[in-house]
């Protein structure tokens, strides 16, 4: 009598591999946001290379959408205008989703709304203290750029069988 059975395919094991490249890559070149790279090869590994690189260009468009319109938000902070409390900066960022929500619109891609404002939200919410604007934001969307890279490269290596672990 057979208990259970993992199935891992293919896509799971190229997932796997893009995943810790990346990961190795952010070692290698020291990176505090290769984090952001494995995260994007996750989604871009798709069931065939078609859906990969259709993932990876509304990922990429998404990616630098949301990037830049989240340094120039901590630009315009921290040169023109700093919002005291914490609440009315959230406010702040949350009423800006508007704009960005709206302008995937105008450029015909909602698929990746989401993406823009979770990047938006990642740079201005969670690293808009820590470091330079410009130097957070050029490294995510690299780190990004990357993962994305990595995916499509291991997309194209064709693994067909299935392992079955009891």
């Amino acid at each position: 009598m057979r208990i259970s059975c993992l199935k891992v395919g293919g896509r799971t094991i190229k997932t796997i591999v893009a995943v810790f490249l990346c990961l190795l890559t952010g070692i290698i070149w020291k990176s505090d946001t290769a984090f952001y790279a494995a995260i994007a090869a996750v989604l871009c590994v798709q069931r065939t290379s078609k859906d990969s690189f259709r993932e990876a260009f509304n990922r990429e468009m998404a990616t630098v959408i949301g990037g830049m319109w989240g340094m120039l938000v901590l630009l315009f902070e921290r040169n023109v205008w700093c919002i005291p409390y914490e609440v009315l900066r959230y406010l702040f960022l949350s009423v800006l989703l508007i704009p960005i929500i709206n302008f995937s619109v105008l450029i015909k891609q909602e698929k990746g709304t989401f993406l823009m404002c979770v990047v938006f939200l990642c740079i201005t919410v969670m690293h808009g203290n820590d470091e330079s604007p410009l130097s957070f934001g050029i490294a995510r969307i690299l780190d990004t750029t990357i993962g994305i890279v990595i995916a499509l490269i291991i997309n194209q290596f064709p693994i067909h069988r299935t392992i079955h672990m009891d």
